[in-house]
């Protein structure tokens, strides 16, 4: 049975969208959005966040499938950065679902904790 995409680049572009007008600024160019259309997740806060499903390659799960974030996988795929267990994918951009490999870093959840409260987008008990 032939595979549906050829590489994982392949898959994650295919189930993205362009949106016009939906993006930010990055060393002084617009760089636009490529909002998740594929399957979401809903966190405790109502924001949503992409899934995808893959296979473990090797171990003892072999062959065995799970569901990862895709912006975790995004990093690892078109930024050669695989992130521990104990670190987060952070969000340039203000879009949950967005997936754009320039919008993606690595960190630690204080950091990004501190950067949305410095943007005015962490929600917590206190806020409105």
């Amino acid at each position: 049975m032939p595979r549906k995409y050829r590489s994982m680049e392949e898959r994650i572009i295919a189930n993205t969208h362009i949106e016009e007008g939906v993006g930010i600024m990055l060393r002084g160019e617009w760089s636009p959005c490529w909002l998740w259309i594929g399957k979401r997740k809903t966190n405790r806060n109502g924001k949503q966040y992409g899934v995808i499903t893959t296979r473990y390659k090797k171990g003892p799960r072999k062959g065995k499938v799970r569901s990862e974030l895709v912006h975790r996988v995004v990093l690892k795929v078109f930024k050669g950065r695989s992130l521990r267990a104990r670190q987060v994918g952070m969000h340039l951009c203000p879009h949950t679902l967005c997936c754009a490999p320039d919008h993606l870093t690595g960190g630690t959840q204080k950091r990004n904790v501190q950067q949305t409260v410095r943007e005015g987008r962490h929600k917590n008990a206190y806020s409105k």
